[in-house]
């Protein structure tokens, strides 16, 4: 959640809310011309400033890649394999997996 001004005081307003757009499976700035969206177009993105809420839109192309794969070569980790709606950045994972074998903190705290 990310802050902006309407000219007389801050509202709170969504990465999606904001107009991002993640275009998976094409290079940054290269159009996909068969985008998809994801399973009842909403996704959730898990990191260590928050949980977000975003607009992305798998490749559709013919060569493209699974929708697992296309979020992991952007660094995602799907909560599930079939029809993604969450994903948690390699960056938390990484960390909660620090914190859990240094600290021995639960997953619950």
């Amino acid at each position: 959640m990310l802050r902006e001004w309407t000219g007389s005081y801050w509202v709170w307003q969504t990465l999606r809310e904001l107009g991002l757009v993640i275009q998976l499976g094409h290079c940054p700035r290269e159009p996909c011309y068969l985008p998809k969206a994801p399973y009842a177009n909403d996704f959730m993105i898990i990191d260590s400033n928050g949980i977000h809420s975003i607009a992305l839109q798998f490749c559709g192309c013919e060569t493209a890649n699974s929708h697992l794969h296309q979020l992991l070569c952007y660094c995602l980790f799907p909560a599930i394999t079939d029809k993604p709606k969450t994903a948690a950045t390699f960056s938390i994972l990484e960390e909660f997996h620090i914190l859990s074998v240094e600290s021995k903190i639960s997953a619950h705290h």
